[in-house]
């Protein structure tokens, strides 16, 4: 497994590491000599030996080996940008987020270029998801900071075809987009505003054209991932499980710890959590068992664990 953590803005802490059978290491800094880089905030498979990582602050586009090893990589130039989350579009590109640049780009990482999508209007982009010849882009609206501009807390829908694009309204602060393509579904999860107490933020769930299906309100930190017939979503201090009309929500995990759970993934089909402790200190990975209800592993990482993926 390869695990991205973020570390903390204007630290230059960021770091990638390395899970195998029996330890963890710092990956990045090992196989390049180099930092990886100040706030990383995204990592993603291109192919079975490739990956893409996004580093915000220096806003660099780094493609990595399975060893972590730099393969190439590529920067945004100039003042006023803010690379946040990316998306596989087809086999040679990615869809990236701006959140400062209100941009989308759509960056081809065989010949290493960058383009960016003709669409208007987007305020503070963050999350974004692909699926069925469409992007679909959460305009975060910056939190408390651009909530009442033009198109804060809304999706965009972008028909990658045709170009064309729409904006629907959702919960207010957006950050992140799961599509799920066993249902065709798509999840968006937005986030409290710690200036609007009564804001708990919340789950939408649309279907494949876009007409919300159901609406859960919580504290819901992240994407979402399918294990069988339900889907989990991490929701406060508890992993939640919702089946698919939902109607049934059914707690199958409880931190009763006082470190901070900050986000899940889902390896070889069993749930692990980023454990980011108090946001400051090196954090973990935690492995649960095959029912999803107890922890059996955790593993030392660096700072912020966000992005887990499996590797060969």
């Amino acid at each position: 497994m390869m695990v991205l953590c973020e570390g903390l803005y204007g630290f230059d802490n960021a770091s990638l590491w390395g899970i195998g059978k029996s330890e963890s290491a710092d990956l990045f800094s090992c196989k390049n000599g180099r930092k990886l880089g100040d706030t990383a905030n995204d990592l993603i498979k291109i192919s079975d030996s490739l990956n893409i990582i996004i580093v915000s602050t220096s806003n660099e586009i780094i493609k990595v080996s399975n060893q972590g090893k730099i393969v190439s990589s590529y920067q945004v130039k100039g003042p006023g940008h803010f690379l946040k989350k990316a998306c596989n579009v087809n086999d040679s590109l990615i869809a990236i987020t701006d959140l400062y640049g209100d941009k989308v780009y759509v960056f081809n990482h065989v010949a290493m270029s960058l383009d960016s999508l003709n669409i208007t209007n987007l305020c503070a982009p963050d999350g974004i998801a692909y699926g069925e010849g469409y992007l679909v882009i959460a305009n975060s609206g910056y939190g408390v900071f651009r909530k009442d501009e033009l198109n804060a807390g809304t999706i965009t829908i972008y028909d990658v075809n045709t170009k064309s694009s729409r904006f629907v309204k959702t919960g207010i602060n957006p950050q992140n987009v799961t599509y799920d393509q066993s249902t065709k579904r798509w999840m968006i999860q937005y986030a409290h505003l710690t200036t609007m107490p009564d804001s708990t933020g919340g789950l939408v769930v649309l279907n494949q054209a876009f007409t919300e299906l159901y609406h859960l309100r919580g504290q819901y930190m992240g994407t979402q991932v399918r294990k069988l017939e339900y889907i989990y979503a991490l929701c406060g201090k508890s992993i939640i499980r919702i089946n698919d009309s939902g109607s049934v929500l059914d707690t199958v995990l409880v931190n009763d710890t006082r470190n901070q759970w900050y986000r899940i993934g889902l390896i070889q089909n069993r749930l692990t959590i980023c454990n980011a402790r108090n946001y400051t200190l090196p954090g973990s990975v935690l492995l649960l068992n095959d029912q999803s209800t107890m922890i059996e592993r955790e593993i030392s990482v660096g700072v912020n664990p966000c992005v887990l993926i499996g590797v060969d």
